[in-house]
């Protein structure tokens, strides 16, 4: 809806830039880019069916400042956005133009760092893709004349994310597998994908990479993880992909096994360490036939950088266990009772003695 013009002074149209802390009406067309086939609206075969609704809004952005304009009229792809333009805007000032507004960060004109990191694997609906994610971005200037302010042509928008179609099955493709939540991880960064129920297929928003490792984990309705990872990976924004993770549980990374005090041998190295901490009145000691033992100690499994844990697998002295399926991986012993306890819970009360090895899961 165009926002109408409060009164104020004469304005000379020749005069340039305008300084008007109220604003002048703007007007301009905006379409999606040829290769912008991703704002998820509707899923089409291979291709995901990109239009514009009346009432979006998306962000202008100047000379520091944004202004909010609304999707006034639509034809054939092509939008109409209107609204008030704040500032001092002068004819041939740089302007951009990012769609959803709430996807702009700030005055920077990029999108917002964070905006994947919190995901609902929905297309269409509250939390969506379509909703939230379906950020894309156009540079031009501005046409200014005195009184009213435009673009210099029309802005074609550019989807800045590519769109994925997960389906997740297990490692022979012979079955899906319901999950929640995914993690992707590219690199240090972690997108969660969080559905309302478990599920097999999830959309997905993602940065584009080249060349990159991209890794999976999930935990099934089994409440069993499962992960994969695939090398030297590359897509592109304003792409849409249709996927199948072939996912299985994580091999053993490494087995720790106790040597001595507060120390131990790998049969695998450089994946992850051990490390012993203590209470007030806390103290270690190690028995061949024990392993470690005492009271009041605390030991703590520690992934190496690179590598990522899904569980350990604690082995008492009678080769008896507990699972620690959620960092931190700690076992401990309180100052009135040595047996080993994982998440709060003894081995075997007062029959486990100490702990022998640690078998560490992951990728």
């Amino acid at each position: 809806m165009l926002l109408a013009l409060a009164a104020c002074n004469k304005i000379e149209t020749n005069v340039q830039p305008v300084e008007n802390n109220e604003g002048i009406p703007f007007s301009a067309t905006i379409s999606v880019g040829n290769n912008a086939t991703t704002k998820a609206l509707a899923e089409s075969g291979s291709t995901i069916v990109a239009t514009w609704a009346v009432d979006e809004t998306v962000a202008l952005i100047h000379n520091g400042v944004k202004d909010e304009m609304t999707v006034s009229a639509v034809n054939e792809g092509v939008a109409t956005i209107t609204g008030t333009i704040t500032g001092s805007p002068s004819d041939g000032d740089a302007v951009t133009v990012i769609y959803p507004a709430s996807a702009a960060d700030g005055t920077t004109g990029k999108i917002k760092a964070d905006l994947l990191y919190a995901q609902n694997g929905l297309l269409t609906g509250d939390g969506s893709i379509a909703a939230n994610y379906d950020a894309r971005k156009g540079t031009g200037t501005l046409k200014v004349n005195g009184t009213t302010a435009s673009l210099n042509g029309n802005m074609t928008l550019d989807n800045q994310f590519a769109i994925f179609k997960f389906t997740v099955k297990n490692a022979d493709a012979s079955a899906t597998i319901d999950v929640k939540p995914l993690t992707v991880t590219i690199d240090t960064q972690h997108y969660v994908i969080t559905p309302a129920s478990a599920t097999s297929t999830l959309y997905v928003a993602l940065p584009a990479v080249s060349s990159q490792t991209v890794s999976f984990s999930a935990t099934g309705s089994d409440s069993k993880t499962y992960t994969c990872s695939k090398d030297g990976v590359t897509f592109a924004a304003a792409k849409y992909y249709q996927s199948t993770l072939k996912m299985s549980e994580p091999p053993l990374l490494t087995t720790i096994t106790a040597t001595a005090k507060e120390q131990a041998s790998y049969s695998t190295a450089n994946v992850a360490t051990v490390s012993f901490s203590y209470t007030a009145g806390g103290s270690s000691a190690y028995l061949a036939n024990w392993g470690w033992w005492g009271y009041g100690w605390i030991a703590t499994v520690t992934a190496a950088e690179g590598y990522t844990i899904t569980k350990c697998i604690f082995y008492d002295d009678a080769n008896r266990t507990a699972t620690d399926s959620e960092a931190p991986f700690v076992v401990e012993t309180t100052e009135e009772d040595k047996t080993p306890q994982v998440n709060g819970t003894p081995i075997q009360a007062w029959t486990s003695k100490g702990i022998k090895k640690i078998e560490v899961y992951g990728y």
